[in-house]
Formats: structure tokens, sequence, C-alpha cells
């Protein structure tokens, strides 16, 4: 299980009249200013005569330019860099990425230098949920797939679960480009929040347009088949529901880095409409507000509601309910703790940064490491689908944690929660941003 271990601890009350300043206080350093941006004098404004792309090994350098604001001709603007930083950092193609301006012979030439992943890469495979712990296995990515910047890859995992996973996806934020992404899965584990054991297959599919300002929009596609050989879990009378759902959203995407976020906003509105066996409609609204304070301070600040229509057990199978607690929603409680139809969390967390995230190579490998130091604050209630029932059931936690940023999971997160009555400290270990985590179905 992701909590290891329980000790007595401080009340959640010592605990809150510990992180509470901590938090303002880091918020309070927002009012000192953080360096400016070095400047060129010597090039700002002046047309770009040429561009060249360094360090590539399989990528064309018209992939990167594609991603570039700036054109041969076009005045060259300090401003635009880490825009322009960001696009290429979104494709995940590179370990490495700088931009510089270098006058030669009095002309501008924009220096786009990069350090490409592996082509094809072997992984290890960690999986951790709160309900059935970790799952480990192995498995392998296949970068730039022909040439194109999209990448595909597969997992087979054991352990808390047994799960097979194939994924092809394309990740960019460029305006007027396709952002799109796959995934088949098939899982074997034990719900123990219904007390089943579950077999289920899904698969998902995602198609956005960027349409410029930090924009996009797009559709959303599902197939999920539940399967229940006692058949107490499902709608279905013969134990299996196939549940398609069809969907629509729109993103707001203004972050500095979405492996190592430390500004921005990035926010999201999805409406779908589930069919097959399920009866239902489902609203998201998804808010993270990330704030750098000085170069090594941060604060985000984050909130997420979903709410579902329809009864649960006759519209809604009672497993797409939400369970708070655990390393995914509110730390410092159980999962399982409050459970409903619909939920609201909000975060607050404040980072501070041990080990800035720099790139190395260990035997050839382009790697990446970072360490943050972390307190943060969770809130969670849950509501059943009645849209007109009030909770009044809303719970709160506490805690301080390490995030290791590493390649292709981003973040590792061991984390020390307290919160709910009677239950002294719990520890979690976590894989990706919480904020990430807490849309997941198995959290």
């Amino acid at each position: 299980m992701p909590v290891v271990s329980r000790w007595a601890g401080p009340d959640s009350s010592w605990v809150r009249r510990l992180l509470i300043p901590v938090l303002v206080t880091g918020a309070a350093c927002a009012f000192v200013p953080g360096r400016a941006l070095a400047q060129s004098a010597n090039v700002e404004g002046r047309p770009v005569a040429a561009i060249r792309v360094v360090g590539l090994r399989h990528t064309k350098p018209e992939l990167v330019e594609r991603h570039l604001r700036d054109r041969v001709g076009a005045p060259w603007h300090e401003a635009n860099l880490a825009a322009v930083t960001r696009r290429l950092d979104e494709l995940r193609l590179f370990t490495a990425v700088a931009i510089a301006p270098v006058l030669e012979n009095n002309q501008v030439i924009l220096e786009v230098t990069v350090i490409e992943t592996l082509r094809v890469l072997p992984t290890a495979s960690v999986r951790v949920t709160d309900e059935n712990g970790f799952s480990f296995g192995f498995g392998a990515k296949v970068i730039n797939v022909m040439g194109a910047g999209a990448r595909a890859g597969g997992t087979l995992r054991f352990g808390g679960e047994t799960s097979i996973e194939a994924t092809v996806e394309k990740t960019t934020i460029t305006p007027g480009t396709w952002a799109q992404r796959v995934i088949a899965s098939y899982t074997e584990r034990h719900n123990k929040l219904y007390e089943f054991d579950e077999k289920a297959t899904s698969l998902e599919a995602r198609l956005a347009r960027n349409l410029g300002r930090g924009v996009s929009s797009g559709l959303a596609a599902t197939l999920l088949m539940i399967g229940d050989e006692a058949a107490d879990a499902t709608l279905s009378a013969d134990g299996r529901d196939e549940i398609p759902s069809a969907g629509a959203f729109v993103t707001l995407d203004t972050l500095d880095s979405s492996t190592d976020t430390q500004t921005g906003v990035w926010a999201e509105f999805e409406v779908d409409r589930l069919m097959g066996d399920a009866r239902s409609w489902t609203a998201i609204a998804d808010g993270r507000l990330f704030v750098r304070l000085t170069d090594r301070h941060n604060l985000g600040l984050f909130g997420l509601a979903t709410v579902q229509t329809g009864e649960p057990g006759v519209d809604l199978p009672e497993y797409l309910q939400f369970a708070l607690g655990g390393a995914n929603s509110v730390r410092g409680w159980r999962l399982g703790s409050r459970r409903g139809g619909n939920q609201f969390l909000g975060t607050a967390e404040y980072s501070y940064v041990l080990l800035p995230k720099r790139p190395f190579s260990v035997w050839g490998f382009n790697l990446y490491a970072g360490v943050q130091l972390v307190g943060f604050a969770d809130v969670g209630e849950t509501t059943n689908a009645d849209p007109e029932a009030t909770g009044g059931n809303a719970i709160d936690g506490y805690g301080v944690g390490l995030r290791l940023l590493v390649p292709f999971v981003d973040v590792v997160r061991l984390e020390v929660g307290w919160g709910e009555p009677g239950q002294g400290a719990s520890a979690y270990y976590g894989v990706q941003l919480k904020p990430i985590r807490q849309r997941q179905r198995v959290r």
C-alpha cells in the first residue's frame, strides 16, 4: 500500500499551526522580486539571418524549426525565449533544450541546442495506487516514430495489479498543431473499495487542436469494459459492463514547463456523456495555478470539481463514484474516508528547490534530475449524485515531503501527512503530481 507506515505523531491541529505559517510565508515571498531575464542588448530587435539546430541525431531540423516562434527575417526578441523553450520541451523528444542568439559577421544566428533521448528506450514501469499498492514491471518507449514527433510505448506490470498497456501520443502546444493520444489497457486487480475482483479493458482517445495563446480544444472518447464474476458491482446482470463515452473539452495552458512547473495556469473544462450500460453526464472543472515566488520558492494552488448525474447503482456504476483519502486526493486520511458521486478537491503546495533540475548522461543515456522540498494542505468533500444533496462532510490534511524530478514518470513523491483523528502520521509514495493523479479513476 502507498501508506507504508504509521506512528504516533502530532495531531492535525499542531500540523496546521506549523504548515499554514509556512504556506503564508511562502506566499509573502511573492513580493520579493526575482531575477529579470537577461537582455541581449546587442541583438534585441535585429532580424534573424539563419537558424542553426545543433545536437540532432534522429530528428530532422524542420521538425524543430516548425515549433519555433522566430523565423528567418523576423526580429529577435528575448521575450519569446521562454515560450519557444516550452514548445520544444513539450515534444518530449529532448532531455535538454537551449536557445541563444549568436552574433556572427554582424548577423544574428539563432542557435538551438538540444540533447535527444535514445530512439528506442527500455524502461522500468512503476505504478502506485492507494487500493493496490506497488506494481512493477518493464516496458519500452519508441521516441519520434517515423520522424513525426510521436511517441509509442508499451508496459507490462505485476504486483498489486496485473496490467498491460500500449500508448501512442503526440504532445504539442504550438499553435496550429494537433495533440493526440491513444491508450489501450487491460488490468486485473482486486477493487478494495467495492470488494470485487475487477477485470477492466479500456480504450481512450483524445484529439486537441492548439488554437493559440495557450488555448486548445478537442474531443475525447473512451470505452470502458469491466467484468465482475459475481455480478454484484456491475449494472449489467451478466457481470460485464460496457460503457462508451464521448465528450468535448477546452484547455488553457500557460505553464512555463510541464515537467518542472514554476509559473503559469493550467485549466480545463470537460463534459462527457456515458452511454451503454450507464446513463450519466459528467462535468469536470480542473484548475491549477503555479506562482514563482523567487528563484527557489514556488506556490501551487489546485482545485478539481467533478459532478455526475444519475443514481449510483442504477444509472451510474458504484465503482465510478469517488473515494477520498490517500496519496492522491486528501493526504493524511485513509482511502475511502469519504465516498460519493461528486467530488470537490482543493490543494495548496509550497515548494523549495533543493537541487534545480539538470541534465546528465549515464552510459550514453541522457537523463535529468532535481529535488524539491514541499509543504502541502489538502481539503476535499464528496456528495451523492443528487444535485440537491448537501455534503457537510469535508475533510482536510496537512504534511511535508520530497519531490524527485526524474525522466519518464516526471515526478516521484515521498510524503508524510496528518489529518484523520486518531491516526497519527501516514507516509506516502506517489508517482506524478497529485493534481494530475486525482483525475484518474484508480488513484
